[in-house]
């Protein structure tokens, strides 16, 4: 990771904060669903263990040089009540239900899975406490490591406790309830007699009586009916298919005085956002980790939130990291990487909510980023981009930036889409517009300019077609405003479609979901005429560049009060 650090700032330990060093990564409880009404303090137990002996069990049975499951770190005295249930092929087909007490997660093996009928009583043998970062953790655990198979996200939400758990769970009786995607309402855990020779101990795992149970009676059980992931969709298959992936992902060399600076690094980053994961490697041809960038964001966050912030946001999450060479070409984008536009009831506190009408009529809850909690929240989801509307939340009918994406046949030279930028900068300065260009992170070039709220969403695209058409109808043979790709032999398609509403396009200063590790680029005209390229532009050496800069290239962007007029329009044949 590039030498530039964010400011460093001394943390004062808060009431909420108590008991945590200020240096100290922070970790994330497990995803919630909602936020759970817990006590404030629950009793401890009286077999009380110390932070190393709360993971022993777990640690001595991996080897977290072949194993992609997450090693864990001391744990931290907390109050999380996140709830977990993992899909796993092993040996056998079962399902390990997680609840999260102390800063571990408590976990049972359950081999016929959760029921929701009350009279169904299943089997719960007790398993060692796993690290709350296993909360994140989808994948492959290799054949001949322990547990080896197919580990799915099956379930997760929150819990919350009928009285003291550790009371509950000394006595054998623990009673509860659920607030997942797919499981809700009450349960109960019961601890059975222990037969002699039994080397672990048995519970029984049944549904309460409760409404959510009354409703269960006339439908299928969930361990029927829902068979893919609640985080990235896929099914079991398409999660082992990416077994070679996962393995190749999982050995990439970095060494220990790397992790080191990169996790001291990210301790000092001042936010409220906890962090999981920090070694996994998201972008694998790079060896860039996690924790990389996190430390990425944090350092371009005061250059990339003016263009970012209070604006409808979708991200381009990842959860295996980006894909290869071979991936990119070889297999659906789907089961690597998926788009989210809306705000699932998990989200984080950090990512705003922001209701918005849908065609239909019906509205739903989008997602905005406004500060940097928001930012390094949603790289804590594992997003590798961050696409924006080109409006604001305040006022989502009334666009105010610009974005004519220039997209080149893959056989045209960088030269060819350079030249488009110059021409389309040209004609907007004869229409009396100033604009700004950057790279997409891809072969592309996207030209931008801000405007007043004045036009609905449906006179704004009608006035980018026209300049996009414009250009097109001056040199047909270079450029074209059809989107079908046989159309667009030798040609820079000029896709206007990006100023719709809800059309979305790359944020600046984002990362992308690619194996070199692009990040799109403001950049100056001046630069583009000296041949800047956008793979010079990467995540490893934004911030040098950044340092480098004597001033911004988009530093009047925000300044620039202009609008599209009535003459504007009439010129364009309006």
């Amino acid at each position: 990771m590039p030498a530039k650090q964010p400011r460093k700032t001394t943390r004062t330990t808060s009431k909420k904060g108590a008991g945590a060093s200020a240096k100290r990564t922070k970790r994330a409880p497990v995803p919630r669903r909602a936020k759970a009404t817990a006590p404030k303090r629950v009793a401890r137990s009286k077999t009380k263990r110390s932070d190393s002996q709360k993971l022993a069990t777990y640690w001595k049975k991996r080897d977290f040089e072949v194993t992609p499951e997450p090693k864990g770190g001391p744990t931290l005295e907390r109050g999380g009540f996140g709830y977990l249930i993992q899909k796993h092929d092993a040996r056998r087909l079962h399902y390990d239900f997680r609840l999260e007490l102390d800063g571990v997660l408590l976990s049972w093996a359950v081999p016929k899975g959760p029921s929701l009928a009350p009279e169904e009583r299943r089997l719960a043998v007790r398993t060692e406490d796993h690290p709350i970062e296993y909360g994140d953790f989808e994948g492959v655990i290799p054949e001949g490591q322990y547990g080896g198979g197919t580990v799915m996200l099956w379930d997760r939400g929150t819990w919350k406790p009928e009285g003291d758990p550790h009371e509950a769970i000394d006595k054998g009786h623990l009673a509860f309830s659920l607030e997942g995607e797919r499981l809700r309402g009450r349960f109960h855990l019961v601890r059975t007699r222990r037969k002699p020779g039994d080397k672990s101990e048995s519970w029984l795992l049944f549904k309460g009586k409760d409404a959510a149970a009354a409703t269960a009676k006339s439908k299928k059980e969930p361990i029927e009916t829902e068979k893919t992931s609640v985080v990235t969709g896929r099914s079991m298959e398409e999660i082992a298919s990416d077994r070679k992936r996962t393995w190749q992902s999982s050995r990439v060399e970095t060494t220990p005085a790397e992790r080191t600076q990169l996790r001291d690094l990210v301790s000092q980053i001042p936010t409220t956002v906890s962090f999981t994961n920090l070694d996994k490697i998201l972008y694998a041809e790079q060896g860039l980790s996690k924790a990389g960038l996190i430390a990425y964001y944090a350092i371009v966050e005061p250059y990339m939130m003016p263009y970012l912030k209070d604006r409808p946001v979708t991200l381009v999450r990842c959860p295996d990291g980006a894909p290869s060479k071979g991936e990119v070409h070889q297999k659906p984008k789907s089961t690597l990487c998926f788009y989210q536009k809306h705000a699932k009831t998990h989200a984080p506190d950090a990512i705003i909510r922001v209701p918005i009408e849908e065609e239909g009529g019906t509205k739903d809850d989008y997602m905005a980023i406004s500060n940097r909690d928001g930012l390094l929240a949603a790289v804590q989801l594992g997003s590798l981009e961050l696409h924006t509307w080109g409006c604001h939340i305040d006022d989502v009918e009334r666009p105010d930036t610009v974005v004519m994406d220039l997209d080149p046949d893959p056989d045209l030279p960088w030269k060819a889409v350079a030249e488009a930028a110059f021409e389309m900068r040209a004609l907007l300065e004869e229409l009396g517009l100033d604009s700004w260009v950057k790279t997409t992170g891809g072969k592309g070039l996207h030209v931008c300019f801000p405007v007043t709220r004045r036009l609905d969403w449906e006179a704004f695209k009608g006035f980018t077609k026209a300049v996009a058409t414009t250009l097109e109808g001056a040199r047909p043979n270079r450029y074209t405003t059809n989107p079908i790709k046989a159309r667009r032999k030798g040609k820079v398609f000029i896709d206007y479609l990006r100023n719709g509403r809800g059309a979305t396009a790359i944020a600046p200063y984002s990362t992308r979901a690619r194996p070199n590790a692009t990040i799109a680029t403001p950049i100056g005209w001046d630069e583009l005429k000296d041949g800047i390229r956008p793979e010079e532009l990467t995540l490893r050496s934004m911030p040098a560049r950044l340092d480098a800069l004597k001033k911004d290239p988009w530093a009047r962007f925000l300044e620039t009060k202009q609008s599209i007029t009535a003459a504007m329009r009439k010129r364009l044949g309006l």
